[in-house]
């Protein structure tokens, strides 16, 4: 008795399950299925409203599918650890879909693998930590525990391919025994396919890839070759000086210029810039909006590869011997200032401006030195970090916080929709204050003849439809995604310099624009004389005067 008394406990263990092979797939599937697709079960609750029986055999059809990613990419030994990646990829994206209406597609892959730290940094926030570790990291970690009884490496030899051809056979039964509603939903609500997971994924990482491998070795085709500086850039008395601001997740709906119920763009209201009220995006990120912008393919034709094949705005005006400078506060030039070059700013421009990270005003002292000490036309490109979210609280000093309470989290759920819209336009504020300043050092310039133009890259969900910051897929994307604000400001020497008409120029601006019209209308603007530009796209083209200056 005393010795069973004395005797050590002994240790409590968990005994590991012994799992099949197939029972382990079969259970990872319905996991990834019901816990990680929400959002595509709502797509599916919705398409098929009225039939149950259609909405649980479309439902049926793409857990085979998960159960066949499952199988082709995890065959023996590597089952567990892509069954642990899919589970991570799917909790992850799903993640970002239900807390900001995000859809992973190419091009918001292009962004993850472009984007900076200090960017990236404010989307990894406590909330994403927890939640993504919960149904993501917890579960593929799980994914290790059970031991599977597997057969030899020679069994493996057919039960791989029967394992795939099996998940196919029911994925292809289901999906043809509702064919014709099934293949219709398909094509008319994209969005059923574009919220799938981790097949999204997987398909927007495969296309990602098979574009950086077509585009690696591209031959850049010239083009305006015959670019030379028109009669009235050549008779010009003094350099001629243009900034380009190229903006940052600004929409047209909250700019004050536009109707805004918020005047968040004084400034430029008292400097009487040229307002382009409806100004339509090439894209909805900056991936594809800001290499569309500089490029001569109008949005119907523009494609990476279309656009990396050859020369853009900035090599034509190189060739008429202008000073091409491309200066960033942002994630990079994406390839524009491949062969003019280009370099980021810092806090050695302006302490001040760069606190925590850089404001746009980092680009004041830059314009001041380039005006002082310019000695041929140059044209200054600023890559501004403008209205990018989701930590538009870091975009402006705190002094010109006007609208409050702000957002000062980069987690959206922490905050109301009226503190997230309040922070956002005090990011429009600033960047009304920046180029309002930057005018003012434009116009009290005596050495050099300036002009300016800011046009934003995309605009930005704040809420609306569930949907938050950009980078929507073209077929759901919302109009405060494409509409961006786009202004010009010419000096009086310039206009006269350039025979413009102001009031020619302000009539022009009621019509519609996009991002077409940039390329074409900064080289009629500048006077830059070559086959390239199309007249039709300039928008300064009907707005010349008789008079040369």
């Amino acid at each position: 008795m005393t010795e069973a008394l004395n005797r050590p406990a002994t240790p409590l263990r968990l005994t590991r399950p012994v799992l099949r092979q197939t029972t382990l797939t079969l259970i990872v599937a319905t996991y990834i299925m019901l816990v990680l697709n929400l959002g595509f079960w709502g797509h599916v609750a919705r398409v098929f409203d009225d039939s149950p029986l259609q909405m649980a055999v479309f439902g049926l059809a793409f857990w085979a599918l998960t159960v066949l990613t499952l199988e082709f990419f995890g065959p023996w030994r590597l089952q567990k650890p892509v069954a642990a990646l899919l589970i991570l990829m799917a909790a992850g994206a799903q993640y970002y879909e239900r807390n900001f209406g995000v859809v992973i597609d190419r091009e918001m892959v292009r962004n993850v693998f472009q984007t900076t730290f200090a960017e990236s940094r404010h989307l990894v926030t406590s909330g994403s930590i927890w939640q993504i570790g919960l149904t993501g990291a917890l579960p593929a970690a799980l994914v290790f525990w059970p031991r599977v009884q597997r057969l030899g490496p020679w069994h493996q030899l057919w039960r791989w391919p029967l394992g795939v051809a099996l998940a196919f056979a029911l994925l292809a039964g289901a999906l043809f025994s509702q064919f014709k509603a099934f293949s219709a939903a398909i094509r008319a609500q994209s969005e059923l396919t574009a919220t799938y997971q981790p097949g999204a994924t997987i398909a927007a990482l495969a296309k990602y890839g098979k574009e950086q491998w077509r585009t690696a070795d591209t031959v850049v085709r010239p083009i305006g070759t015959d670019a030379r500086p028109g009669p009235r850039l050549a008779a010009a008395q003094k350099p001629v000086l243009l900034v380009i601001w190229a903006g940052e997740t600004a929409r047209a709906q909250n700019f004050g210029l536009n109707g805004y119920a918020r005047d968040t763009t004084p400034g430029l209201r008292e400097r009487g810039v040229i307002n382009f009220a409806d100004t339509r995006a090439c894209g909805t990120s900056t991936a594809v909006s800001l290499p569309c912008m500089f490029s001569a393919l109008p949005q119907a034709d523009y494609s990476r590869a279309a656009f990396l094949g050859q020369e853009n705005l900035l090599d034509v005006l190189a060739r008429t011997g202008m000073d091409v400078q491309w200066h960033d506060n942002n994630t990079g030039d994406q390839r524009i200032a491949t062969r003019t070059g280009w370099s980021q700013v810092d806090a050695t421009l302006d302490p001040a401006a760069c606190k925590v990270e850089c404001t746009d005003e980092v680009f004041l002292p830059l314009i001041e030195q380039t005006m002082a000490t310019m000695t041929r036309n140059t044209v200054l490109v600023l890559h501004m970090i403008g209205s990018h979210g989701p930590a538009y609280y870091l975009r402006y000093p705190q002094e010109r916080a006007v609208y409050q309470p702000e957002c000062k989290t980069s987690e959206f759920s922490a905050c109301t929709v009226e503190q997230i819209v309040n922070t956002y336009d005090n990011t429009i504020l600033q960047t009304d204050y920046v180029l309002s300043r930057s005018i003012d050092m434009l116009a009290a310039a005596d050495r050099v003849v300036p002009a300016m133009i800011y046009m934003s890259d995309h605009g930005e969900s704040l809420g609306e439809d569930g949907l938050y910051l950009h980078a929507a897929p073209s077929f759901m994307a919302p109009d405060v995604q494409t509409k961006v604000p786009f202004v010009m400001w010419l000096s009086p020497a310039f206009r006269q310099t350039m025979a413009l008409d102001d009031t020619c120029l302000q009539a022009a601006a009621r019509a519609p624009a996009s991002h077409d019209n940039l390329f074409h209308s900064v080289l009629g603007l500048l006077d830059v004389t070559t086959s390239v530009r199309d007249p039709g796209l300039d928008l300064t083209a009907a707005c010349r005067t008789a008079e040369t200056g």
